[in-house]
């Protein structure tokens, strides 16, 4: 009999403060009329998922999102880097993760292959703006929306790891981003779906 292929893995990084949510945690406030948790077990449903948390959040998301397949907790406030960093840390992670943003609400997960960033216009206000010519409207920008696919984990190890060495302060993406694409060029993945949940007004506009 053949041997079934492992699923590829995904983690759910959800080990922030919280602030703008009143402190609690993302993956369980409700957006859209459903728990953002849920969101992300339709989308990462051919995923192997674990999830970073704080400590005291980790019981309450083992009960919530009992299809997880690990829970693992990260105590220090360095930013969605370095709880991934930690995250690596603990886990033998064989090539190919997808990391994806507490706050950041899918229908569905791109099948792209090697290392590629989402990316998505946001949704803004109007501004005057200079782009080749004075403009008065909303600007088109790409920004990354919270999803990420690196093919290389030992490069994202390393890159995460010089990083954090030494330092109390937040690793941002943007940072891990620019270090990792130095070996390895990463594509920019359009995502159409998208929808925010970082907090109370961006829970609001969630659509079903």
């Amino acid at each position: 009999m053949a041997r079934e292929q492992a699923r590829p893995r995904a983690v759910i990084l959800a080990a922030g403060r919280s602030s703008r949510l009143g402190g609690t945690n993302k993956l369980l406030v409700e957006a859209g009329g459903q728990p953002v948790h849920e969101w992300h077990r339709k989308a990462l449903a051919d995923y192997e998922v674990n999830v970073v948390v704080r400590p005291n959040d980790a019981q309450a998301v083992r009960d919530a999102m009992p299809w997880v397949h690990l829970v693992v907790t990260h105590d220090r406030f360095d930013g969605p880097g370095g709880a991934l960093h930690s995250y690596l840390e603990r886990i033998d992670e064989p090539d190919g993760l997808l990391v994806l943003f507490a706050d950041t609400l899918l229908r569905a997960i791109p099948d792209d292959s090697g290392d590629w960033v989402g990316v998505a216009t946001p949704p803004g206000r109007v501004w005057d703006y200079w782009d080749g010519d004075w403009m008065r409207g909303v600007p088109r920008v790409n920004v990354c929306v919270g999803v990420y696919h690196f093919a290389c984990t030992e490069c994202l190890t390393r890159s995460l790891a010089l990083l954090v060495e030494g330092l109390a302060v937040e690793v941002s993406f943007a940072d891990l981003l620019r270090h990792y694409s130095r070996e390895h060029y990463v594509n920019h993945t359009q995502i159409n779906d998208w929808q925010d949940a970082g907090d109370p007004d961006a829970l609001a506009r969630v659509q079903p």
